[in-house]
């Protein structure tokens, strides 16, 4: 019996000085809910993992001006877009014309399709994104891109979703690899 009220005293103790465990939620009550947009990738061969074959752009234009959205010409890009890159099988995050950082989050599914998750709080919250997929070689020269080039996804909606579809074979020297088939993106929560 001795035991039993030793181990309540202990656990009474651990409970004090450890408080009550909280969700994400602070001490003013429910938090602001923090949405992600996720977006999915896939071209007609296998995700090319070799980088002096090429790489793969997701790139996005955060200014809420649907008249303005990224191209297919990546030299072409304004400041104001951010972009994942894949390349060497290494996903890395950068806004255009800063430094680039490594990004864990995405990943490669079913060998043809990227896929990769960001806080809309990284791209500074914006109402609207405006989306396009970019394949190029090793110098950055396209070998695919979205027909019609971007496409518009509201962020403000949760379940917001929009699938692009793209042209087959219009890759050039890239090939299948290279050549991007459809592009899905979701808003979501954490």
């Amino acid at each position: 019996m001795k035991i039993f009220w030793k181990c309540l005293i202990i656990l009474g103790l651990l409970v004090l000085l450890g408080g009550c465990a909280r969700g994400p939620d602070g001490p003013d009550g429910p938090g602001e809910t923090q949405y992600q947009v996720q977006i999915t990738a896939q071209v007609q061969g296998q995700i090319n993992s070799d980088s002096s074959e090429g790489k793969y752009y997701l790139v996005m234009d955060i200014d809420e001006n649907p008249a303005d959205g990224p191209g297919s010409n990546i030299s072409l890009w304004d400041e104001e877009y951010y972009y994942i890159k894949v390349e060497g099988g290494f996903f890395y995050f950068a806004q255009v014309g800063g430094t680039e950082s490594f990004l864990g989050s995405g990943e490669i599914i079913e060998g043809n399709k990227i896929r990769v998750t960001l806080d809309l709080d990284d791209l500074d919250n914006p109402k609207r994104l405006d989306i396009n997929v970019v394949t190029a070689d090793k110098d950055n020269n396209t070998y695919d891109s979205l027909d019609g080039n971007y496409f518009t996804i509201d962020t403000t909606i949760l379940g917001a979703t929009n699938t692009r579809t793209d042209s087959s074979g219009d890759s050039g020297e890239g090939g299948t690899d290279f050549d991007i088939i459809e592009v899905t993106t979701l808003i979501k929560t954490l």
